[in-house]
């Protein structure tokens, strides 16, 4: 695989395919709860791939990740978003 070279910092990146995937199937599932796993099978990619590039999204501010919790305390799957560019008024 071939090196990416780093960019500055607050440059744009160009999105894998399977990058483009997830932003699509969250938009599609917005604010449902999900695994990863799920994610991982509905795209057809291994669920650490969906883990590393979720958290890269992540890092991007393109998608924003909700933890739920249940009522004992343990967590859930998350809930996930795209995010949004705040409107000018």
């Amino acid at each position: 695989m071939p090196k990416i070279k780093n960019r500055e910092p607050g440059a744009p990146r160009r999105l894998t395919k399977t990058e483009v995937a997830i932003l699509g199937y969250v938009g599609a599932h917005e604010g449902e709860t999900c695994s990863k796993a799920k994610i991982a099978k509905a795209l057809g990619r291994n669920v650490k791939t969906i883990d590393i590039l979720i958290s890269n999204l992540r890092k991007d501010g393109l998608i924003v990740v909700e933890p739920r919790w249940a009522e004992s305390g343990g967590q859930l799957a998350n809930a996930y978003r795209l995010a949004r560019m705040p409107t000018q008024e």
